[in-house]
């Protein structure tokens, strides 16, 4: 899906770097964002580690302050200490600048309203439409914006963040985390926020990525092998591995296991109060609605991407929000997902109660499901998962699955390397469903024979 000349995917403006997305364009969408902001307003940005980030994060400010917008540039900081400052100095927008989630050739750029939340389609669509047609207002030379240079959001963040989480059980307890930080800004948090709470923690992929092998948003499926290898040698209370920007975040349990989202979101539902309010993607597994029923929670379910649940969440004052994507929203304290909160109050939950994860993963009910398997290569996955993510606007995208809407059935595939196979799964075991199922198997076969 792509607006006029400008890629855009998943409600994110989204292109390879110095090709779909230069310094001119970013440039001009700054200034588009800014006239429609209005001159006199504050803006903070932020980026990953990735160098073409950083770049196309430059230009876009220089766009903003051209319309007479201030700046406060927090340098390499995760989503959610951007969504964080938003807040806490009265923004009126926040900018991240990471790698793409599939595509390390590639740039995505988020933008968050006043309320930390992504922006919905329709404003984005107000800001393309200034772009496009060049309806752009400049101000003039005593009135161009000026940049502050912020190096104390890591501090600030996890201040609060260690103020928000009861500390006193994980400080008696020191239990061990290991985390995956996927080269990225989290590298600079995580740290002093275990610091902080009393946890002891080892950390991979901790350093700046190499411009030979750049990173991806996503951690890779290396990664979280490695995480549950280190689990199981160094018994550990969990693993956690980030996206590149921090907003998502994938668990390894005390037995190595790799835990699907849908899963995740399942064993943070069992700890939410009865008559707490739960929104989660139209796309998550319907295993929550038997946790939701069992623990007398109320489940929202919500079209859309992050952006549409977070909103979801504030409007109905929900405890938590969650997607199938690895992201949690911890409403009393955010209303931007956030995988650095998720790991604390995990460790938080775990210690208080004096339980395992995997205890808690065993425990949650199971359903049937109806699956096929095609035989398929790594080069030939990686082809597929760059097909659908461009040609299917409502897709969920993790390191080991990919979900995407045919018709009125989710389809999931997931992708065993070892083996070579790609198991074609829905939820839907009417005969709607498998009909569905054995119809997609038949088009990717056919498709995946097109790829070099």
């Amino acid at each position: 899906m792509a607006h006029r000349s400008l890629p855009i995917y998943h409600n994110r403006i989204y292109g390879v770097a110095n090709s779909q997305l230069t310094p001119e364009i970013t440039a001009e969408l700054g200034a588009a964002l800014g006239t429609m902001l209005g001159e006199g307003s504050l803006v903070v940005t932020a980026r990953d580690l990735y160098p073409p980030s950083r770049m196309l994060k430059r230009s876009f400010s220089a766009g903003l302050m051209s319309t007479g917008i201030s700046v406060i540039d927090f340098h390499d900081a995760t989503l959610p200490e951007l969504s964080f400052a938003i807040k806490r100095f009265g923004a009126k927008a926040g900018i991240h600048f990471s790698v793409a989630p599939h595509r390390n050739d590639s740039v995505q750029i988020k933008i968050l309203d006043s309320n930390g939340i992504e922006i919905s389609y329709d404003k984005l669509n107000d800001i393309l439409m200034l772009y496009e047609t060049k309806h752009i207002v400049r101000t003039i030379p005593p009135r161009i914006g000026w940049v502050s240079y912020a190096e104390y959001i890591h501090d600030i963040y996890t201040a609060s963040l260690s103020s928000f989480l009861d500390t006193a059980p994980i400080n008696a307890a020191r239990p061990q985390v290991a985390v995956d930080v996927n080269f990225g800004p989290a590298t600079d948090v995580l740290p002093m926020l275990f610091s902080e709470i009393g946890a002891r923690f080892i950390l991979i992929n901790s350093h700046k990525p190499s411009p030979r092998n750049p990173p991806r948003q996503l951690p890779s499926r290396e990664s979280l092998k490695m995480l549950s290898n280190i689990v199981e040698a160094s018994d550990s209370l969990f693993a956690a591995a980030l996206s590149s920007d921090a907003s998502q975040v994938f668990i390894v349990d005390d037995k190595g296991r790799i835990i699907d989202p849908d899963l995740m979101i399942g064993v943070f539902a069992m700890m939410l109060p009865r008559g707490a309010k739960l929104a989660v993607s139209e796309s998550t597994s319907r295993i929550v609605d038997k946790i939701a029923e069992v623990q007398k929670i109320t489940l929202l379910r919500v079209k859309g991407m992050i952006g549409d649940v977070a909103r979801a969440v504030r409007r109905l004052k929900a405890t938590l929000g969650a997607t199938d994507a690895g992201e949690f929203i911890f409403s009393q304290f955010t209303f931007s997902s956030d995988g650095i909160l998720s790991i604390g109050k995990l460790i938080e939950t775990l210690t208080i109660e004096d339980i395992r994860l995997s205890t808690i993963v065993d425990s949650l009910p199971s359903l049937p499901t109806f699956h096929l398997e095609i035989d398929i290569d790594d080069k030939r996955y990686s082809s597929l998962i760059d097909y659908i993510y461009s040609n299917h606007p409502e897709i969920v995208l993790t390191p080991l699955h990919v979900k995407y809407k045919v018709g009125d059935t989710w389809i999931k595939l997931g992708y065993d390397e070892e083996n070579g196979k790609l198991r074609v799964e829905t939820e839907d075991t009417s005969k709607e469903g498998r009909e569905t199922v054995k119809r997609v198997v038949d088009e990717l076969e056919e498709l995946t024979q097109t790829f070099i």
